[in-house]
């Protein structure tokens, strides 16, 4: 007995490998969207991990510039001088200091810190804290941050 090849037959054996292509090609676009949005995912990650290594750079340079506090230097400053204390480097961290003197004891201390890597070009944190040299007419070293003033992120 002969099998009859019909139009349709040939029609419809056609069909099946058009669909098994398309099939192919929209889990190869799943695929794809996937591995996207992964590589997306890590970026926004890694963006954020070094933003906060920044922010913590940035109040530990801070920290270190209150207990390295020079309070000879400090009283030889007049009212509105601001100070550069020397920069440091933490390879890909670097920081640098600003001192303002607002009158006889009362100083705004800023410290920038900055990511010196090619996936984090420009990543600058700066945070800054109003501190005084002298508490109940007595001077203080290292000075003490104004209670009513914490530190505050400066943009």
């Amino acid at each position: 007995m002969r099998s009859h090849c019909t139009v349709s037959n040939i029609r419809r054996r056609g069909f099946v490998l058009v669909a098994a292509i398309v099939a192919l090609v929209l889990i190869a676009l799943l695929i794809s969207g996937a591995f996207f949005a992964s590589g997306q995912d890590l970026a926004v990650t890694r963006a954020e991990l070094r933003d906060q290594q920044a922010f913590a750079y940035a109040e530990f340079a801070l920290a270190s510039s209150l207990q390295g506090w020079d309070a000879a230097a400090r009283d030889l400053m007049k009212v509105g001088e601001t100070v550069a204390l020397q920069p440091a480097a933490d390879p890909p961290l670097e920081s640098s200091v600003f001192i303002t003197k607002l009158d006889s004891a009362l100083y705004v201390v800023v410290a920038e810190a900055r990511m010196t890597t090619a996936d984090a070009f420009a990543l600058r944190r700066r945070i800054g804290m109003t501190v005084r040299s002298v508490h109940n007419g007595a001077p203080v070293s290292p000075p003490e941050r104004v209670a009513e003033q914490a530190w505050s992120e400066l943009y």
